[in-house]
């Protein structure tokens, strides 16, 4: 009877562990969801990867001074498998873009959670929404 209290315990301190090994981040620690920014910039790096992409982009602010804004995105699973699909030659170095999304809470970091991205220079468009 003993041992079969310690194994009960032993299973369920398992699964209370297992809970948190698949806990994922809160975007919203990160960012604010409650407001939505637009940044025009020339993307300077595009890295596909898990379990988030990233776009760093350069962006003028009003004083014609460029900063560097940092895009996340989500994995490149993810991203293939969109209804928009992306590839890691989708977005070239170079590349202007649009992009839409919530920024971070701190403004101090400049940066996004990716909803739309657009290249004026021949259309492309991605939209969507990914974790």
């Amino acid at each position: 009877m003993k041992r079969m209290i310690v194994l009960c315990l032993v299973g369920a301190a398992t699964l209370a562990g297992a809970n948190l090994a698949l806990a994922h981040h809160s975007f919203t620690a990160a960012y604010d969801n409650t407001k939505r920014v637009e940044v025009e910039g020339v993307v300077k790096e595009f890295v596909w990867r898990n379990p988030h992409s990233f776009i760093r982009i350069d962006v003028t602010n009003k004083e014609g001074v460029a900063d560097t804004w940092n895009l996340e995105w989500g994995s490149s699973s993810q991203l293939t498998a969109s209804k928009y699909p992306v590839s890691r030659t989708t977005i070239k170095l170079g590349d202007k873009i649009i992009a839409a999304g919530e920024p971070r809470r701190d403004p101090s970091i400049k940066g996004l959670r990716v909803f739309s991205i657009k290249r004026p220079a021949d259309g492309w468009l991605w939209e969507g929404v990914v974790d």
